[in-house]
């Protein structure tokens, strides 16, 4: 999935709702010691790990996510929070298994 600028700028508060109300920085902090101890850290094992933490929490942040979701798709909110759970969670996928969020994650992990 390629994102627009326009798309990442207006998905980043919501972004940053959902890192603060997951207490996200506590999360990673933990990680970071964890894979201190690994050798190699791979980047999809990261992102994979943010992302089950998120969705492990989601109804938490439920709202947040059809937001990000919605810009993704380009698709108004009312018809992402109605469409699919599957078609949702593969959006969700393809936005945090993107090689340049990945990367993005390993380099914060490490």
């Amino acid at each position: 999935m390629e994102l627009t600028n326009d798309q990442v700028f207006d998905m980043l508060p919501y972004a940053v709702e959902i890192y603060e109300k997951l207490d996200f920085d506590n999360y990673r902090k933990k990680l970071q010691e964890e894979y201190k101890k690994k050798k190699k850290v791979d980047a999809v094992d990261a992102a994979v790990d943010a992302v089950k933490y998120i969705l492990k929490n989601s109804k938490n942040v439920k709202e947040e996510i059809f937001q990000v979701i919605a810009i993704a798709e380009k698709k108004d909110l009312e018809v992402v929070r109605n469409q699919s759970f599957f078609k949702t969670i593969a959006t969700f996928k393809a936005i945090f298994t993107n090689e340049e969020l990945t990367t993005f994650f390993k380099d914060a992990m490490q």
